[in-house]
């Protein structure tokens, strides 16, 4: 494992070859990320590929065949290999092994490019089939940040906030980590058409949201003040915070996915599952992230 520092201008970043996750990123010297407290959740940015969440008993089926993947799949838990580094942008590759074929059974080529710009870092996926059959996977983010000024004897620590002009509409995990598609809820949203951060936003774990209205969501201050913004282009997002372990949790996850968590009680094909990516053999995927401060 190595540590990757680039840098442009006022901004920093740092990131893992272990999962090529990122470790740090900062602007004009102050923190944004979450730095892994375990007390909390040991993860700071971790990947999510070639699932996002869970399926149905860790249990899937392809031709025929069960294979066991646990929650957000195995890249998260690999060694990635640097392919271009340069002082403001990294790019960092995984190719599929003996080891995950196990697993999962599509011979595969992962590129995560990391690129800092004027007080914005883009994340890049770019996924290639390299075998014969079509190929079927998710892949997300998990981007865990600092509530700014975070006070946990705050009624409301913070808000979010979405591009949206619709009331946005979203899931939660339920038996095994898995969703009812039938059981959508509409987020309660205050006067200002923002949701609240408080001790007990994510009693329900995670809000699984329909985002294909919506491009961007913002991190508030508890004053309302806009402290960041996650932009994307993807079908699904998800917000999520431990307060089920600690009511002090000091941080959230924006997470945009090309994936969702599974059905409850889902037995058909791998390839049937909500939200699914594939791709033909010799095809190649492509979905970009930004984080801007």
């Amino acid at each position: 494992m190595a540590l990757i520092h680039i840098s442009k201008g006022a901004m920093s970043a740092d990131i893992s070859t272990l999962g090529a996750e990122l470790q740090s990123l900062k602007c004009d010297g102050k923190e944004y990320l979450w730095q892994g407290d375990p007390a909390f959740w040991n993860g700071r940015s971790p990947v999510l590929f070639p699932i996002t969440g869970r399926v149905w008993n860790n249990i899937y089926r392809h031709g025929g065949k069960e294979y066991t993947l646990d929650i957000h799949g195995f890249a998260r838990n690999m060694e990635f290999t640097p392919v271009e580094c340069g002082e403001d942008s990294v790019v960092l590759g995984l190719r599929s092994t003996e080891e995950t074929l196990e697993s999962y059974p599509f011979p595969f080529m992962l590129f995560i490019t990391y690129r800092l710009t004027d007080r914005e870092l883009s994340v890049t996926w770019f996924v290639r089939n390299e075998g014969k059959d079509e190929m079927h996977f998710q892949i997300g983010a998990h981007p865990a940040f600092y509530i700014p000024d975070f006070d946990p004897n705050a009624t409301v620590r913070g808000y979010f906030s979405f591009d949206s002009e619709e009331t946005p509409s979203y899931l939660i995990p339920l038996e095994k980590g898995c969703v009812k598609p039938e059981e959508t809820h509409a987020m309660v949203l205050d006067e200002n058409g923002m949701l609240p951060i408080t001790a007990h936003t994510f009693d329900i774990d995670t809000y699984v949201m329909d985002s294909r209205r919506i491009h961007s969501c913002t991190l508030h201050s508890a004053d309302r003040v806009p402290y960041l913004t996650v932009k994307f282009d993807m079908p699904v997002l998800a917000l999520w915070a431990p307060t089920n372990k600690r009511s002090d949790c000091p941080f959230v996850c924006i997470e945009p996915w090309c994936g969702s968590c599974d059905t409850v009680g889902y037995d058909g094909e791998f390839s049937g599952r909500r939200v699914m990516n594939s791709l033909a053999s010799g095809e190649f995927f492509s979905n970009t992230y930004k984080i801007c401060l």
